[in-house]
C-alpha cells in the first residue's frame, strides 16, 4: 500500500528539549539507523533492516522523539511481516497502540491501526482485524482523509475473510474510485485485486480475470514484487476456477519465479504444492 512506502522513509523530527550535545548526537544516531534500515530494505536484507529499525525505535524513545518512535515502529512491523514474523509485528504495534503516555498524532495512530488490521488478517483473526480497521475509520470521518481508500480496501479484505463477497465487491469498488480520484495507483491496484477476489468468490472467475490483469499492470508499473506475486497468484486461482488449467499453470509459474526472486520461502512452498496438483 502507498502508506507502506511512505512509512518506510527515514524520518528525523526536530530535536527534543534536551541538552544540546546529547540530543544532537542521538538525532544523528537515529538518522543513521533509519538510513541504514532503508538501504538494507532495498538490498533485500530484511533481517538487518529489522535490527536497524528496532535500534531507531530505541534511540527515538531515549530522546522522547514521539513521531520517530511511531514511524519506526510501523516500519519495524512491516519488515517483521515481510519476514513472516507476524506475531512480532503485532507485538511492536501493540507496544505503540497500548501506550497512553506518549502523545502520538492522529495520523500515526491511524497508520498503526491500519497496520494492526493487516497483521490480524495475516494471522486469520478476522474479528480483531475488523475492530482495528473500524478504529482507524473513526479517525477518518466520512472517508474524507488521505487514507480513505486504504480503509475501504481493508474493510473489503475483512469482508472477504468473513465470507461476504458482495460487501467486499462494493467496498473494493468504492476504494478504487477514491484511489483513482487521488491518483493513487498503489491503492487502486489493491482495490482491483480485492474486487477480483470478490468476483471469484461470487462464482464469477471469468469476470475476475480482466480486473486482476489491471491490478497486475499497475503493480508492474510500480515495480512492487510482493504485489505482483499476489496478482499472479490470484490470476492463477481465477483461471483455474474458470476452467483454463494451462493459463492457471502459466500464472503460477510466473508467480513462483517472482517468489524465488524475493526469497519468499513460504510463498515458494505453497506455490510448488499448487503446481504439483494434477
Amino acid at each position: 500500500m502507498k502508506w507502506f512506502a511512505a512509512a518506510l522513509v527515514a524520518l528525523c523530527a526536530a530535536c527534543a528539549s534536551k541538552p544540546a550535545v546529547n540530543t544532537s548526537q542521538a538525532q544523528s544516531r537515529l538518522a543513521e539507523a533509519e538510513a541504514r534500515a532503508a538501504v538494507l530494505v532495498r538490498s533485500g536484507d530484511l533481517g538487518g533492516a529489522a535490527r536497524q529499525y528496532d535500534e531507531a525505535v530505541r534511540i527515538a524513545a531515549s530522546v522522547e522523539n514521539v513521531d520517530a518512535v511511531a514511524a519506526n515502529s510501523v516500519n519495524l512491523s512491516i519488515v517483521y511481516q515481510w519476514l513472516g514474523r507476524d506475531a512480532e509485528a503485532r507485538e511492536v504495534l501493540a507496544r505503540m497502540l497500548d501506550d497512553p503516555r506518549r502523545a502520538f498524532s492522529e495520523r500515526r495512530r491511524l497508520q498503526a491501526e491500519l497496520r494492526r488490521a493487516i497483521v490480524e488478517l495475516a494471522l486469520q483473526n478476522t474479528d480483531a482485524a475488523a475492530t482495528w480497521v473500524e478504529r482507524a475509520a473513526r479517525r477518518c470521518p466520512d472517508f474524507a482523509c488521505e487514507y480513505a481508500a486504504t480503509i475501504l480496501n481493508l474493510q473489503a479484505q475483512v469482508a472477504l475473510a468473513a465470507s461476504r463477497p458482495a460487501d467486499a465487491a462494493r467496498l473494493a469498488s468504492s476504494a478504487a474510485e477514491r484511489a483513482r480520484a487521488r491518483g493513487d495507483r498503489s491503492e487502486a491496484a489493491n482495490a482491483l485485486r480485492a474486487l477480483g477476489r470478490a468476483r471469484r468468490a461470487q462464482g464469477e472467475p471469468s469476470a475476475a480475470i480482466p480486473v486482476l490483469e489491471q491490478a497486475l499492470a499497475l503493480d508492474r508499473e510500480l515495480a512492487d514484487p510482493r504485489k505482483i506475486l499476489a496478482d499472479l497468484t490470484e490470476l492463477s486461482l481465477a483461471s483455474s476456477a474458470a476452467g483454463d488449467r494451462q493459463a492457471a499453470r502459466d500464472y503460477y509459474e510466473r508467480a513462483l519465479a517472482v517468489s524465488r526472486a524475493v526469497q519468499d520461502v513460504h510463498g515458494i512452498a505453497e506455490m510448488e504444492a499448487q503446481l504439483r496438483r494434477p
